[in-house]
């Protein structure tokens, strides 16, 4: 019964074939029925029922809308619902490069990336205290560094290092490198070259069969992870792309639930 009531709330708010597109996209991800459909439901819970209801923008605007009878609804509510399409649509058309370009991973690391690009903006955190936007660069390490969950951040320090020969002596970072923020320069610095300089034909990930590492090698800052002052490091890999798509779309998992969070507890002070 609460499965079903649970179900009943969400298809009062989008169709069936929806719920089948993002049901099939998320399951996965959950450890069973239960979990995934309480996500979902907390992610369109303040959405309207779709009733066929006619609403129009209110004078006041501040994107509230408001139908014939005085009720009003807010452009944020469906914010969550926007959340889980782009996952689905970006994460989905990522794996479809492997059929155009197989093998050839920069092309979904674009698409992961625009994906992150678009959730920031969504929970418009792109502009900061004084109006100004953030760096393409600050919203990838902002959306990393906060949502990934701990066993996944574990999983990519003891699957990813900085393995230069002469890094010790040159770098002089060694015990205090990151390995996990260096993942994460990594990841921006392919999709930079991939976005302004066109270099497409990159591996990045360790998807042989045979458990040994990939070596990488990439020019990169790793201390300010600029454009600028790269010189060429390598990095030694066993994170497949699989791995990799699977840590990404729980971060998405997380990132939407928090918003979530965050917005309920804002509505409830303002109450």
């Amino acid at each position: 019964m609460y499965n079903y009531n649970l179900m009943k709330h969400i298809l009062q708010r989008i169709d069936s074939r929806h719920l089948a597109k993002l049901w099939s996209f998320y399951r996965n991800y959950f450890s069973d029925d239960t979990f995934c459909l309480q996500f979902l439901y907390a992610s369109l819970e303040n959405e309207p029922v779709n009733d066929g209801t006619i609403y129009h923008e209110a004078e006041t605007g501040n994107k509230l809308f408001m139908n014939n009878q005085g009720a009003t609804i807010n452009d944020s509510d469906f914010i969550p619902r926007r959340m889980l399409n782009a996952v689905e649509r970006l994460v989905t058309a990522a794996r479809d490069m492997e059929q155009i370009r197989r093998g050839k991973d920069v092309f979904k690391i674009v698409y992961l990336v625009t994906c992150v690009e678009t959730l920031q903006l969504l929970k418009k955190t792109a502009t900061d205290v004084n109006g100004s936007a953030n760096s393409k660069k600050e919203i990838l390490f902002d959306f990393f560094e906060k949502y990934v969950e701990d066993k996944d951040r574990i999983f990519i320090k003891k699957n990813f290092s900085h393995d230069d020969e002469d890094h010790i002596l040159i770098s002089g970072l060694h015990e205090q490198e990151d390995s996990f923020q260096q993942f994460i320069g990594v990841i921006n610095e392919y999709r930079n070259c991939a976005a302004h300089e066109g270099e497409y034909w990159e591996f990045c990930f360790a998807n042989n069969i045979d458990g040994y590492p990939t070596l990488l090698t990439l020019n990169i800052d790793l201390e300010h992870y600029s454009r600028k002052n790269k010189r060429e490091h390598c990095f030694r890999s066993t994170i497949s792309y699989k791995n990799f798509e699977d840590i990404f779309v729980r971060t998405c998992i997380h990132f939407i639930r928090s918003y979530v969070i965050e917005r309920n507890m804002r509505q409830a002070s303002d109450e």
